[in-house]
């Protein structure tokens, strides 16, 4: 089995060590580059189109949100995973809405880190329970009064949620369970209100965090 390729873009030393050891020990995972800048990322992802490249874009000069932007052209098969303690609701949900693979923090441990880059190579979405839990923080806290009125899905529902948490957009949800795209529409927009979200983002990450799929 070949390695999965993996590059670094991040610009904290302590970081960089330590997530080139993560790497390193393991046989089955392959490091190509550590990204020092914006233009050596650019080249890195023209020249050898990594499987997984781990980046923080919540760091002063560095790669920003409209780079990763830029990553997703350059390199389309290239799965981003965020590593990053920004504790910021917005931009994280600007993040996701680009279609990165996964999100953890710097204080995740190495098994997770690690984890994270395995399902990211696979295709598979991962977010740590602290990304998730942060998000996921003013859904979860509902006043005392409601506490007695859980919020129900329809069995159609449910399938809905968890068509489109795995990424499939709503004309592939219809054609998977034989609706309309109108229906489908409609069935995810009264799920959205149901539960208070305001995007497909915050939808996945409550099906993850809730187990209607696995993470």
């Amino acid at each position: 089995m070949s390695s999965i390729k993996v590059a670094i873009a991040d610009k904290q030393a302590l970081t960089k060590v330590g997530l080139k050891f993560f790497i390193e020990e393991r046989k089955d995972l392959q490091l190509l580059s550590e990204v020092n800048s914006l233009d050596d990322l650019r080249s890195i992802l023209k020249s050898e189109q990594p499987q997984v490249l781990l980046v923080d874009y919540n760091l002063r000069d560095f790669v920003s949100i409209s780079d990763l932007r830029e990553v997703k052209i350059l390199s389309p098969d290239t799965k981003i995973l965020i590593i990053s303690s920004d504790n910021d609701r917005s931009k994280i949900f600007d993040v996701i809405e680009i279609g990165i693979s996964g999100y953890v923090t710097k204080e995740c441990s190495q098994q997770e880190i690690v984890g994270a880059i395995y399902a990211a190579a696979k295709g598979e979405k991962f977010f740590c329970n602290k990304v998730l839990d942060l998000i996921l923080d003013k859904h979860l806290k509902k006043d005392p009064e409601d506490e007695c009125l859980p919020t129900e899905l329809s069995v159609r529902e449910v399938e809905i949620v968890q068509l489109t948490a795995s990424g499939m957009n709503a004309r592939q949800v219809a054609d998977k369970l034989h609706l309309s795209h109108h229906t489908v529409y409609t069935h995810r927009k009264n799920v959205m209100k149901k539960l208070a979200l305001g995007s497909v983002s915050e939808l996945t990450l409550y099906a993850v965090k809730t187990g209607i799929i696995n993470a």
